[in-house]
């Protein structure tokens, strides 16, 4: 029922960090629900969308909801990215969810699909719009930013099934292409009830649903630690040493 996804999904969104750092290594993980269930619960390690969808995916299956996975077309700052994104569709009682838990920021409650109706989720506010693209029918999300009271369109997506297979080529794309984004710039996103944390290359930025904003440096010593105890995501040796390197890197060639 509403109330039993309502509270899957603050669960997921609450206790499981979305992280790129696979992908800023160049390195495709792996999607079968064995292997994410061993990497972002026993493993405390979080993942983009494509790992975040079919692991909540098999958690709806199991409680007997109706679903499907489709696919968005981000739209920050303006641009039309390709159509990487994945998100969830559910069905309960008639009523269409959108159901998303692997943007980064993400609404800690679904969202129904009625055009325009403006939605709180955990005190952030979204809506989403309804329009038609050539022959097909598209809905964007929209997020209203605290801090400047601005609407941020997110993505868009038409209501088209997307399969495990579409997943894993965008998997393979994210972490691998020169053309991805996920490549150039390391970040991972914890949500709280009452806050969001976001770590970048160089700072922690901290944002409420009050409109408040912060953003602090720390030192690239102290980066694993803040991983951990901060973002719930712990790297072996081996993959903290690589990111480093990575990292600096990066960071020398801009």
């Amino acid at each position: 029922d509403p109330e039993g996804l309502t509270r899957l999904v603050a669960a997921h969104a609450t206790t499981l960090p979305w992280e790129n750092i696979d992908a800023v290594r160049g390195i495709p993980g792996e999607l079968t629900i064995d292997a994410l269930q061993r990497r972002m619960i026993d493993g405390r390690r979080g993942y983009g969308c494509t790992g975040h969808v079919p692991l909540l995916a098999a958690v709806l299956q199991r409680h007997g909801f109706t679903f499907s996975a489709v696919a968005g077309r981000v739209l920050l700052q303006g641009d039309r990215s390709p159509s990487t994104h994945a998100l969830l569709v559910v069905q309960v009682d008639g009523a269409r969810w959108l159901v998303e838990v692997g943007f980064g920021a993400v609404p800690l409650a679904p969202l129904r699909l009625v055009d325009g109706l403006e939605q709180d989720a955990g005190g952030w506010t979204y809506r989403v719009r309804r329009s038609t693209r050539g022959f097909a029918e598209e809905w964007q999300l929209d997020f209203l930013d605290p801090s400047s009271g601005e609407w941020r369109p997110q993505y868009r997506f038409p209501l088209a099934d997307r399969t495990w297979t579409d997943l894993r080529m965008t998997n393979y794309y994210v972490a691998t292409s020169p053309f991805s984004p996920f490549r150039g710039r390391l970040m991972a996103v914890m949500n709280h009830p009452d806050r969001r944390l976001v770590l970048t290359g160089d700072s922690i930025i901290t944002t409420r649903p009050d409109g408040f904003r912060e953003s602090v440096p720390y030192p690239a010593a102290d980066r694993r630690a803040i991983l951990a105890e901060r973002f719930a995501i712990d790297l072996p040796d081996d993959v903290a040493a690589e990111l480093d390197e990575v990292v600096a890197d990066r960071i020398s060639a801009s």
